[in-house]
């Protein structure tokens, strides 16, 4: 039997799959195999439910893998740490339903391809960037089963919305819009009807987070974050949290650093220990219930914004290089403006180390070294500062990357390529010219001024990096 054969069998839409490779189902192994790699979370997984409804047609039992590679491009102790976080919470949750839960370290191809030789069938959700695009097309030549990739961690299999790059939120809004309520409904773990009754599989110490991580040979010249501790049930805490107290005023004031009225849930969203879905439902739930709460600026960010930037890493090969990311007139105005003389010009030491003149500055990078995440205004700042500071626009894309990538939790993630890529024009049209920025959009310290008062968010940076002064305070 072909793989698409037994996917006809439990109704699934042709844009919620790619079928890797046709070859035959082994029904002659026991098990069907979940490769759990972008969607972190049991609760609102495609991927997860997909598997086990072939497993229920198959008679099969169900196992679900995961694989800690210590090797993956620009992630760190800190961001390990919160990844771990999750899916420990999800190896004891999954120790009553009768999935077998195996957890491995090192080479994911040659792990993952171990067991998923031994199973009927395997599936694996859906991977947008390069590395993780990668690792399911090396798998793929190398196993001797089906293997099928399902989309689930956006709201609308991007395929579905389009099949090209998408110039802006305003060429996408209409393509996501027309078939963001059709798509809002948890897809719900089915009971399976051959449970397990083996063990999980884990590495060597893995239930001991300082030892386990030690052995991952991590880099970690980071400072502690309090601020996130990952997992579904803190994601959940998060979004219950803004849903009380911050999502009534999100429509007008969530561009207030000093306000700070954000949902934090960016890092479980990039981990994928949060559904798209389950919060657009929750937030959607909250504003029935009070007609004075307006979610359509969420909603927009959450569904249009971000499925935005996964259209664009999936269908721009250049999504992580200058001047590749960005379009045709950003490109020709940058290069025009390259040698401009700059009134400042620092080191990556410099900015890494929130040692410029400007004290907003700073304090963002400083945000970002002592929680993870920087406010989403302040995180355009930071982001344009770095191309008018910076000797010329190529260099600046290239340390603007490294920066947010490195401190970020949410970092190398689609919405992270496409946020930096927007501080150098992409996703956004050409403004008035100027020296350096060219045609690109400008912004400057006497534009935060006059719309933040900024006291509190200085506080705040204050209070979490332990500083009393803050380099460019007066």
């Amino acid at each position: 039997m072909k793989s698409e054969n037994i996917i006809n069998k439990i109704n699934l839409d042709k844009d919620y799959y790619s079928i890797l490779s046709n070859r035959e189902i082994n029904k002659k192994n026991d098990y069907v195999l979940y490769w759990m790699q972008g969607s972190q979370r049991l609760s609102d997984n495609r991927a997860l439910s997909v598997s086990a409804k072939v497993a229920n047609q198959l008679n099969k039992k169900l196992y679900i893998i995961f694989n800690f590679v210590s090797d993956y491009p620009e992630a760190n102790y800190r961001h390990y740490s919160f990844m771990y976080d999750g899916i420990k919470e999800i190896y004891e949750n999954l120790k009553e339903p009768g999935i077998r839960f195996i957890v491995t370290k090192g080479d994911i191809v040659t792990n993952i391809k171990k067991w998923a030789d031994r199973s009927a069938i395997t599936f694996v959700d859906k991977g947008y960037l390069k590395p993780q695009r990668n690792w399911r097309n090396s798998l793929n030549e190398k196993i001797n089963v089906p293997l099928v990739e399902i989309a689930t961690n956006t709201v609308v299999p991007i395929q579905k919305v389009s099949n090209k790059e998408e110039y802006a939120a305003y060429t996408i809004r209409n393509k996501i819009n027309k078939y963001v309520d059709e798509e809002l409904f948890i897809w719900n773990l089915p009971e399976l009807n051959n449970k397990c009754n083996l063990d999980h599989i884990e590495p060597e110490n893995f239930t001991d987070k300082d030892a386990f991580l030690s052995s991952l040979k991590l880099n970690n010249d980071l400072p502690e974050i309090s601020s996130f501790t990952g997992g579904y049930s803190q994601a959940k805490l998060k979004l219950k949290s803004f849903i009380d107290n911050n999502l009534k005023d999100y429509q007008e004031n969530s561009n207030d650093p000093d306000l700070n009225i954000q949902s934090n849930l960016s890092p479980y969203l990039h981990f994928g220990q949060i559904s798209p879905r389950e919060i657009a439902l929750l937030v959607k739930d909250e504003a029935e219930l009070n007609p004075a709460i307006n979610p359509e600026d969420f909603l927009e960010q959450l569904i249009v914004r971000r499925e935005l930037s996964f259209n664009f890493v999936y269908y721009n090969k250049l999504y992580d290089s200058y001047p590749g990311a960005l379009p045709d007139w950003a490109k020709k105005s940058l290069e025009i403006h390259a040698d401009d003389p700059r009134d400042y010009i620092y080191s990556k030491s410099d900015f890494e180390n929130a040692k410029t003149h400007d004290y907003y500055w700073n304090a963002a990078q400083l945000e970002h070294i002592y929680t993870g995440k920087i406010h989403n205004y302040m995180r355009m700042y930071w982001g344009k500062k770095i191309l008018e500071w910076s000797p010329d626009p190529e260099s600046a894309f290239n340390l603007a990357l490294y920066l947010n990538n490195k401190y970020s939790l949410d970092g190398r993630d689609p919405n992270s390529y496409a946020g930096v890529a927007w501080c150098f024009g992409k996703h956004d049209r050409a403004w008035q010219e100027r020296s350096v920025f060219g045609k690109t959009r400008y912004m400057n310290q006497n534009g935060l001024k006059r719309k933040f008062s900024m006291d509190e968010y200085i506080k705040r940076i204050k209070k979490i990096s332990g500083l009393s002064k803050i380099k460019g305070d007066k």
